[in-house]
């Protein structure tokens, strides 16, 4: 919707329990907030044993370590964590609890210093039947918190602040010292690789890039086919815990997941579901599909366009930046985008928290949409209207829009941005590339000026710090290169801060420094709606719970 691990494409995740669904495609849709969940609850044991669940991916895996740099693509968790072990499990309120297959408890045992005891589960293997213990924890840490520079990780978030991991007891006990205390400490270890994975630099970057080597999850890696595009996994026989309903999981790439290719294929039975997100186009091809139901949530999941500030174009200038930010009507792109599938929705006013959650406040005043305002300003910096297009010193303003080829969202956007900003005075030039890998080739390398992608925010530290910090040597994913010492201060006191209302004052200083940067424009929330086929149960739209593999299954008939 990238994603923390990034979330930059809808993700559907399932919780074990919750409020039933709706199979009307007209019905509203939920009014923000936590706890939602649509996954057509059934007692898994009532479910038929066996059958394939056919998956869409926008992106096949470039790296099968989700901890690596280079595991951009927010599609990359939905296989990864179907064969890896999953610790921490995020609720449907966006708090964690453990998961019981890994780890028998986790508890704050001391504030200062602040100290988290772990239980694992004696039972927890991986499959090459080594156990996994406390040394696979305390190899990760080492591997992911940023200071040996061999490690490329996607993100230190949370790993960062621990000082030591001490063993207990024994091999299955352990405990996490955080100096700074970290407020999100629940939310580390939700993926969890081996120590052979993680003990060596080279091993850790380079050595899953073709295929996992050592699995530990309910399903295990059956075939992996580059040509194909699909990772196939299958029922581990030796997994300890629930046993899955399903036989296996077939992840298929689709560059437009979401829209109607990926509708075709659910109708053709290509896919059991589809994502919808914000295109009216393919809802309402999914609509006239027999046996399909749809499946709604509330998520903070934000569409935004991005600038680059770190090439030498214009935009490495902060107040042209905020100049052009004056002159995109985010108004009339959320209407014309969402209007139809949200009526009352609204442009967003902050790049950390999504109207409707705890923490939101509108922080864009003075930002919003005035072309005579942006026109003053890029006149003020020198940039003199000459024709069409503003000059200075003989250069064009001229700004270079990267889409992923076939996606409507962004298509549609840049084309609306394309059109206002020319009545400021502003070029803009709309390059489509590929959407194999655009996050791996555009985004990540900063090969782009502006860009537009969805990104899910629950303000969970895990995301916002490496959003938005900056340093020298590691942008995580902060992929336009904007920030500054203040933001990395005041990142590190958010992430200190154990009062969820002080930490969220703290996010919105943060966002406010954003604004006064130009880091980008938010334009609107998502929608969340997944068509799935009405006999899958236990799946569909959890809002921002995680996934149990173990329960998904069909209806008998």
């Amino acid at each position: 919707m990238r994603r923390p691990v990034l979330a930059l494409t809808l993700i559907t995740v399932l919780a074990a329990a919750g409020c039933g669904g709706t199979d009307n495609a007209e019905a509203p849709p939920p009014k923000a907030a936590l706890n939602q969940i649509d996954i057509n609850p059934v007692d898994p044991d009532t479910l038929r044993q066996g059958g394939d669940l056919n998956w869409p991916v926008q992106d096949f895996p470039n790296q099968f370590n989700e901890l690596q740099g280079d595991a951009t693509s927010g599609d990359i968790p939905p296989v990864t964590r179907s064969i890896m072990p999953t610790p921490s499990w995020e609720k449907p309120d966006a708090s964690f609890q453990p998961n019981p297959d890994y780890v028998e408890s986790f508890t704050l045992v001391s504030e200062n210093p602040q100290k988290v005891a772990y239980k694992l589960n004696r039972k927890a293997h991986w499959s090459d039947g080594k156990p996994i213990t406390w040394e696979d924890y305390k190899s990760q840490w080492q591997a992911v918190n940023g200071r040996n520079p061999a490690f490329i990780p996607l993100s230190t978030a949370g790993y960062a602040n621990i000082s030591d991991i001490a063993k207990g007891a024994d091999e299955y006990a352990f405990t996490v010292t955080y100096d700074p205390t970290y407020a999100d400490w629940g939310s580390v270890f939700q993926v969890l690789y081996p120590k052979s994975a993680t003990s060596n630099p080279d091993e850790f970057n380079k050595g899953w890039i073709a295929a996992p080597k050592v699995t530990g999850g309910p399903f295990a890696v059956d075939k992996i086919d580059k040509t194909a595009k699909t990772v196939i996994v299958k029922r581990d026989p030796n997994w300890w815990g629930y046993q899955p309903r399903l036989d296996r999981i077939i992840f298929r790439n689709l560059s437009t997941t979401g829209g109607t290719s990926s509708i075709d294929a659910l109708a053709n039975g290509g896919l059991d579901f589809s994502g919808i997100a914000g295109n009216l186009d393919a809802y309402k091809r999914a609509k006239q599909i027999p046996h399909v139901a749809f499946r709604r949530a509330t998520l903070p999941n934000l569409r935004w366009i991005v600038f680059n500030g770190g090439g030498s174009g214009p935009l490495a200038d902060k107040e042209v930046r905020k100049a052009v930010i004056r002159g995109i009507d985010v108004a009339s792109i959320t209407k014309a985008e969402v209007g139809q599938l949200i009526p009352d929705a609204k442009p967003l006013g902050n790049h950390i928290f999504v109207e409707g959650f705890p923490g939101y406040q509108d922080n864009s005043k003075g930002y919003g949409y005035d072309p005579e305002a942006a026109k003053k300003r890029l006149d003020e910096l020198g940039w003199k209207l000459n024709g069409q297009y503003r000059e200075k010193q003989g250069r064009t303003l001229t700004i270079r829009d990267v889409v992923p080829a076939d996606n409507p969202a962004s298509d549609d956007e840049a084309v609306l941005v394309q059109h206002q900003l020319a009545q400021i005075g502003v070029e803009v030039k709309v390059e489509q590339v590929d959407p194999d890998g655009y996050f791996d080739e555009q985004i990540t390398p900063g090969d782009f000026e502006l860009a537009h992608w969805a990104q899910m925010d629950a303000a969970s530290l895990i995301t916002v710090i490496p959003s938005f910090d900056l340093t020298q040597d590691n942008v995580e994913q902060n992929f336009g290169h904007i920030g500054s010492a203040k933001i990395n201060k005041l990142l590190k006191d958010a992430a200190k801060e154990l009062d969820r209302d002080k930490r969220n004052a703290i996010l919105n200083e943060i966002d406010k420094e954003l604004w006064d940067l130009g880091y980008a424009r938010p334009l609107y929330r998502r929608p969340s709606i997944v068509a799935v086929k009405d006999n899958l149960a236990n799946f569909g739209n959890s809002g921002l719970a995680a996934i149990d593999y173990t329960k998904i299954g069909w209806i008998q008939k």
